[in-house]
Parts: C-alpha cells; sequence; structure tokens
C-alpha cells in the first residue's frame, strides 16, 4: 500500500552558515545560538511514500527522488512532514522544533 505523505527538506545554505552550524547536533546548535531560520533554504517540497522520519532520511541518503540535487540528508538539517511536524535531524534521531518557513527561500541550483 502505497503513502504518500508532503515533506519538506530544508538545508543551511553554505554561503548563510555564519554560525558555523552546519552538520551540528541539536545541542551544540542551542549552545551557540539556536536555530536561524533565515539561514535555511527548502531544498525539496513534494510527496513521498513514507510515513516515518527514519524512512524520510533513507530516502534522502540511499533513494534520491527523482531531481533532487541537494546533498543528501545530514545533522543540522529541518524536516516537515504532514500529520507529524517540524523536526531537526540530530546525531542521532529527531528533535520536535518551531520553525518559521516562511523564512527560508527555495534553494537555487544551476544547470
Amino acid at each position: 500500500m502505497v503513502i504518500n505523505m508532503k515533506v519538506k527538506l530544508f538545508q543551511i545554505a553554505p554561503e548563510k552558515d555564519c554560525y558555523n552550524l552546519m552538520f551540528m547536533n541539536y545541542e551544540f546548535t542551542m549552545n551557540h545560538g539556536g536555530i536561524h531560520e533565515d539561514t535555511y533554504e527548502l531544498v525539496f517540497d513534494g510527496e513521498l511514500d513514507v510515513k516515518r522520519l527514519d524512512k524520510i532520511f533513507y530516502i534522502f541518503n540511499c533513494e534520491l527522488p527523482e531531481g533532487y540535487r541537494a546533498r543528501s540528508m545530514s545533522v543540522s538539517d529541518v524536516v516537515w512532514a504532514e500529520g507529524l511536524g517540524t523536526f531537526f535531524c540530530d546525531s542521532a534521531g529527531y528533535k520536535p522544533i518551531k520553525f518559521d518557513q516562511k523564512k527560508c527561500p527555495w534553494r537555487k541550483f544551476d544547470g
């Protein structure tokens, strides 16, 4: 049975990482000023055949969606999943967070 869930993936844009938080875990991020939505960009907005966060991580590391051009999902990324909420990808698992998606533009990729 196919279960399509609306998913958005946000990643820190390297050129906006003035806090040096890309790939840092939740505890480090919180101890160094917290999550700054204005440094994140939306890199995926679509539906996936998932029902759990660990499957989203697997997809963005092993079975990239067609047309996806950003890096693999990693620590410090933020994922929103319809019906589940918004989560910070930590070193092990996820932390539920408040996150203002409106501050995150689409990431533009050349080519």
